[in-house]
């Protein structure tokens, strides 16, 4: 009966090893298969990553000159699309600008390159004119924070130039309410700041009204004496050859005390808007956002259209 005993002990002492180390074996296979799937998968996602990378690169690339980045190429409408406002006009590029011509209500642009919009502290800078219409020529809506506003130039009849919205108050009808007159054919540069706690807004030229008794030589005389100011010394005849070319009609500007423009930028708005609600208008312009362009039964014409973060 011993030599049995033993034997059987012997036997199932080598079937507990082989059990032991069949176990041990398949906990590592296991465990190593884990691994390779959990490896396969988190490599998955980084190529996917590193996929999704290169895709924005390859899109999304914008020249950057001294901090700016160009959004328009002048050539076509690459990261730029046409509204889809009913009764749009046609958009067309000429000369390095886009022509948004007259539609029934609405037509514009809607720049599609969301990855390099900020939402607060940058500088936007455009230069707009007006063929034909009496309406806004040049309406650019932009992000403030996580909501949108627009620029609205020469609307309600052709002078009102604001911001819609804010506190739920139209650009005709909140304090960044101005009257502009914008001429045909004549070129105005607009650059837009928005921080946190202010939406301001230059305009190049700069509107001056003509005072009583003005003549063409008090006013050359006014230029002259502004530019002093900035370090800028002209003699009378390169005074008024500069206002001349800004305003063709001087002669008859003058005595009908019309509106003209010097050469310069001029702050038009300076908007405090901390603890505001800054808004679209409701409605159709909201085919805008997050930044583009429109006119309103109106031909208008867009270019040097730039971008730039602020320090």
């Amino acid at each position: 009966m011993k030599p049995l005993s033993l034997t059987f002990l012997f036997l199932i002492c080598i079937i507990l090893i082989g059990c032991i180390d069949f176990n041990a074996k398949g906990r590592s296979e296991v465990s190593e298969s884990l691994e390779l799937n959990l490896w396969n998968e988190k490599n998955s996602e980084t190529d996917k990553l590193q996929a999704l990378s290169v895709d924005q690169n390859k899109t999304e690339k914008t020249p950057v000159k001294n901090n700016w980045i160009e959004l328009f190429n002048g050539k076509d409408l690459t990261g730029w699309k046409e509204a889809d406002y009913a009764g749009r006009g046609n958009i067309k590029i000429k000369n390095g600008e886009i022509h948004i011509e007259n539609g029934l209500v609405i037509t514009g642009v809607t720049f599609t390159n969301k990855v390099i919009l900020p939402k607060t502290n940058y500088e936007i800078e455009y230069e707009a004119k007006k063929i034909n219409g009496t309406d806004f020529f040049g309406l650019l809506t932009f992000p403030v924070g996580d909501s949108h506003a627009s620029l609205v130039t020469g609307g309600w009849g052709g002078a009102v130039t604001g911001i819609s919205s804010i506190n739920s108050m139209d650009a005709s009808e909140n304090d960044t309410t101005v009257y502009l007159k914008f001429s045909k054919d004549q070129w105005y540069k607009f650059r837009l700041r928005i921080t946190p706690e202010n939406i301001s807004v230059w305009m190049t030229p700069k509107e001056h009204l003509i005072p009583l008794n003005a003549t063409v030589a008090s006013i050359v005389k006014a230029y002259q004496d502004e530019a002093a100011q900035t370090g800028t010394q002209l003699s009378t005849e390169a005074a008024e050859k500069a206002l001349r070319k800004l305003n063709p009609d001087l002669d008859k500007n003058i005595p009908a005390r019309d509106t003209i423009y010097f050469p310069g930028e001029a702050q038009i708005i300076d908007e405090p808007i901390k603890d505001k609600v800054i808004n679209m208008r409701v409605g159709e312009i909201e085919l805008s956002a997050p930044l583009g362009f429109a006119t309103f039964q109106s031909y208008g014409v867009i270019r040097n259209v730039r971008l730039r973060n602020l320090k």
